[in-house]
């Protein structure tokens, strides 16, 4: 068995992002929501734990904040808002990573829900450097 934890991502449209983010969820979002809570889960939006990121840096002096220039420029380039929008994670609490058995588990429950135009894709992603690009220095 591996050291490496894992997470589990989907890429979905705009309609489904907003009734993601705003709570007013169709009844795909609403299935989504029940699965990420049937797994002790939290579906996070990229865009907006990016910036959480960048207002709790702000409020706390951002040369704390490693990635903070990165992450703002991130969050203020047009087209990578667009695509972080339609991001979202699954948190299980604080913890952004998780182990691989919690991960597969999740991602087939989402696979019986199977893709749509709006749920356009389900990703597990691990923690090992080499299969991930790598934040800046």
């Amino acid at each position: 068995m591996s050291d490496w934890l894992y997470q589990v991502r989907i890429r979905v449209s705009e309609n489904l992002s907003e009734s993601l983010r705003s709570g007013k969820h169709t009844d795909l979002a609403g299935e989504l929501d029940e699965i990420s809570k049937s797994h002790g889960m939290s579906l996070v939006c990229t865009y907006d734990a990016f910036k959480g990121y960048c207002d709790e840096a702000e409020e706390n002096g951002v040369e704390e904040y490693a990635l903070y220039d990165w992450t703002k420029s991130t969050i203020e380039n047009p087209e990578k808002k667009a695509k972080h929008l339609k991001s979202f994670a699954f948190y299980r609490g604080f913890e952004q990573i998780y182990e691989k058995e919690v991960a597969l588990s999740l991602e087939e429950s989402l696979q019986k829900v199977g893709m749509s135009e709006d749920l356009l894709e389900i990703k597990v992603i691990d923690s090992n450097p080499a299969n991930n690009p790598q934040p800046p220095k």
